[in-house]
């Protein structure tokens, strides 16, 4: 009985390793992809090329998921890869891969990569609100920027340094003192080359500051006034920036929700019109998917 009893235990225990080693297995080809999760994007693959719908949030997303528009593929609804869920379907003739990414550049970029990564994406449409900093247009118009930058790489002055001292990096040529105001704090930009192509620019990408679109009236004034911005929100330019990397096509589609960093609190809140500009936002881009065809 004894001996019977420990041969069990240890076909047990073989049972319980075998079982281990084929998950590990599984996983080690395609690092946190499985084999089964690979097999399925080969199999959507065959069926593309896919427009790419990048999405920053769920309110911003849901107008396009509710819309008739919209149409679920049957066979593969959505598929969950690495955090993401890629949903699948189509927009008028167009075949579609929809991907909410979450707030700010970091989630953008990585959804983004891993969209172009894996799947066979022809063109990527951004679309979401952004504030505004341009007061000849009005909450709910949909901006199309012609070029982005983001301006929330900050370099502070050391300290101790004046105005006259040398920044962090500024002899590599990462930055100018040609353009911003140093008692402004505004120390971290572009390249000259960039902010000389700026000047031309509609479009214009701010870090996040405690999940606002731009903290102070001043600074939005400044990007107004200098760079001719017009929607300022937290992921186009990241957005922007994979698909120039790879040499994907790209365009995006922001619907002003607010006024960035100023307006009245009663009438020009973001939580008052987000829906509003989210809707719009939507309309277009199914407008501009169906001139497509």
């Amino acid at each position: 009985m004894r001996m019977e009893s420990m041969k069990k235990r240890r076909i047990l225990v073989l049972l319980v390793l075998a079982v281990m080693a084929g998950s590990l297995s599984e996983r080690a080809s395609g690092g946190s992809i499985t084999k089964k999760a690979w097999r399925t994007v080969r199999r959507v693959n065959k069926e593309g090329p896919y427009l790419g719908l990048v999405v920053p949030n769920s309110f911003e997303l849901n107008p396009l998921l509710q819309s008739s528009n919209f149409v679920h593929s049957p066979r593969l609804p959505f598929l969950d890869l690495a955090g993401r869920r890629f949903r699948f379907g189509t927009v008028g003739k167009e075949k579609v891969i929809v991907v909410m990414t979450g707030l700010s550049m970091l989630n953008a970029g990585i959804s983004t990569q891993l969209l172009l990564t894996l799947f066979d994406v022809k063109g990527v449409v951004h679309f979401g609100i952004a504030g505004n900093a341009n007061s000849d247009l009005q909450i709910g118009d949909v901006t199309i920027p012609r070029r982005w930058a983001h301006t929330g790489l900050w370099n502070w002055q050391r300290y101790g340094d004046g105005p006259n001292d040398e920044l962090a990096l500024e002899a590599t040529g990462d930055y100018t003192r040609r353009i911003g105001s140093q008692t402004a704090c505004l120390l971290g930009f572009c390249q000259q080359e960039l902010l000389r192509t700026l000047q031309e620019s509609r479009g214009l990408e701010a870090a996040a500051v405690h999940q606002q679109h731009m903290p102070e009236e001043g600074r939005k004034q400044f990007l107004r006034n200098k760079f001719d911005v017009t929607p300022i929100d937290m992921e186009s330019a990241a957005v922007a920036l994979v698909c120039r990397q790879v040499r994907v096509p790209f365009i995006a589609f922001r619907a002003l929700s607010d006024l960035a960093g100023g307006g009245s609190s009663e009438s020009n809140e973001a939580a008052v019109f987000s829906s509003l500009a989210a809707q719009n936002a939507v309309d277009v881009v199914i407008e501009f998917i169906n001139l497509l065809h």
